[in-house]
């Protein structure tokens, strides 16, 4: 299907917010995993002060809400198709439109 070039403009602004959405999610996830990976092994504790018992279901709480976002957030805007892995994709592998 051929685009106009507004619609081509705002395909790529569209993924440009997507694509800055999922960084934030994926560096909020990255600082989220620090107190899990420092927890005190002998006492139990995360950060000195929460149990892990009560920490690690929260933990992969957010962790699988995390996944349905990037699910639902990393997809082309022009055909609906997830985008795969790549971080940077410069182009939509179902429909060809430039991303970037």
């Amino acid at each position: 299907m051929e685009y106009t070039e507004q619609q081509k403009q705002a395909f790529k602004r569209e993924f440009a917010n997507r694509r800055r959405n999922q960084i934030v999610v994926s560096g909020l996830l990255f600082i989220l995993m620090i107190p899990s990976v420092t927890a005190d092994k002998s006492t139990g504790l995360v950060l000195g002060t929460y149990p892990v018992a009560m920490f690690m279901p929260l933990f992969f709480v957010v962790v699988i809400g995390a996944l349905v976002f990037s699910f639902k957030n990393w997809r082309c805007p022009a055909c609906d198709k997830y985008l795969g892995r790549s971080m940077n994709p410069h182009f939509c592998w179902k429909c060809g439109i430039a991303l970037r």
